[in-house]
C-alpha cells in the first residue's frame, strides 16, 4: 500500500495485490488509511531503537 501525496496536496492511495493494482482518490476511502498509517507511526519504535533491536537479537542478547 502506498499513500501519496500529489504536488496539488490532494491524497491517493495505491494498494497492489499478485493480481491487481487499485488507485483511489476518493477522500472517503484513503483518509481512513491515512489515520490508520499516523497511529502505526505513533506506536513504532525509532529507527534507532529498531536498529538497536535487532542488533541484540542477532547477538542473543536482546534486552
Amino acid at each position: 500500500m502506498y499513500l501519496l501525496t500529489m504536488p496539488d496536496r490532494s491524497l491517493m492511495s495505491y494498494v497492489e495485490s499478485q493480481t491487481q493494482g487499485h488507485l483511489d482518490r476518493e477522500l472517503s476511502s484513503v483518509l481512513p488509511l491515512v489515520r490508520n498509517y499516523h497511529q502505526l507511526q505513533i506506536g513504532a519504535a525509532s529507527q534507532a531503537d529498531s536498529i538497536a533491536m535487532i542488533e541484540d537479537l542477532r547477538k542473543g542478547t536482546l534486552r
